[in-house]
Order: structure tokens, then sequence, then C-alpha cells
């Protein structure tokens, strides 16, 4: 009976401690190596390519990347932080404001982030399938060869 008992608290303990450690190394997105390109349709368009291997973890997905461009790039942007993550008002000369019913609308070349609904958008950049993505800008997935490219829309 004792023997149990401490059985039960060995488990016990070793569930505690899963339930405390999984989520601080389960949610850290690994890094990424390889480039990508990040296209803003501005006139002419404004294409970055993105050494990955700089950026180190991209834990918010594009948002990882376009605070790397911002700060080492000098790319502008202004976005509202809410509860499903950033949401982008601005970026270089893209302003959502200043067209009636304006946003800013993000299209991925990353097939896993494909918006499937009746609404999505395909375009073709350079050859390459571009898909308005499901996902919001922190939880796109970064890959390596990837294209994001970044325009302004109005419903």
């Amino acid at each position: 009976m004792k023997r149990m008992k401490n059985a039960a608290r060995v488990l016990t303990l070793l569930l505690v401690l899963c339930m405390v450690l999984l989520p601080l190394v389960a949610c850290k997105k690994q890094n990424v190596n390889g480039y990508c390109t990040v296209v803003v349709a501005t006139e002419p368009e404004t294409v970055y390519t993105v050494d990955l291997d700089k950026l180190g973890t991209v834990e918010n997905g594009l948002m990882s990347v376009l605070d790397y461009l911002k700060a080492n790039e000098g790319l502008t942007y202004e976005s509202n932080d809410t509860g499903y993550g950033a949401f982008l008002t601005k970026i270089l000369t893209l302003d959502s404001a200043s067209i009636t019913n304006g946003f800013i609308t993000l299209l991925t070349s990353v097939e896993k982030d494909f918006d499937v609904t009746e609404y999505a958008v395909e375009k073709d950049y350079k050859g390459t399938k571009v898909v308005t993505s499901g996902l919001g800008a922190s939880s796109m997935t970064i890959q390596a060869d990837a294209i994001y490219y970044i325009a302004l829309s109005s419903y």
C-alpha cells in the first residue's frame, strides 16, 4: 500500500512538471534557415529579400520578419494589437485609412496558410501563386523560399 502511494506521488510530480514545462518549450517556434521575399505593393513594388538566419526564432510569424525589416532595412509600418495578434493598418505608403473600407491584405505562397474560404484571392507573382492568408500576420508560417505579398484592399 505504501509503495502504491509513493508511486502515485512520483507520477503526480512528473505530471505537474510536464504541465509546467511543456508550454515553455512547445510554444517556441524553431529557427528558420534560408531566404524569403517580402513584397509591398507600392508603385513601384518594394521588394525585400530576407536572410532568415539573421532572425533567430520567428515567434510572431510575419511580424517577426517585419520587425527585422523595420530595424535593419528602414521598413515602416503601423499595426494594432488585437486579441488575435497584430492587425496591419499601414505599411510604407499603403494606408488602410486612405480609401473607403480599406485594409492591408496579406498573401502568401505557404500553402498551409492559404485562405480556404470563397473569399480567397489568388495572384501570380513572378510565376509563383500567392493566396490571401487565412491567418493573421502574427500567426503566419515563415519558411525559406516563401513569398509574402502585402497589398492595400477594400471591401
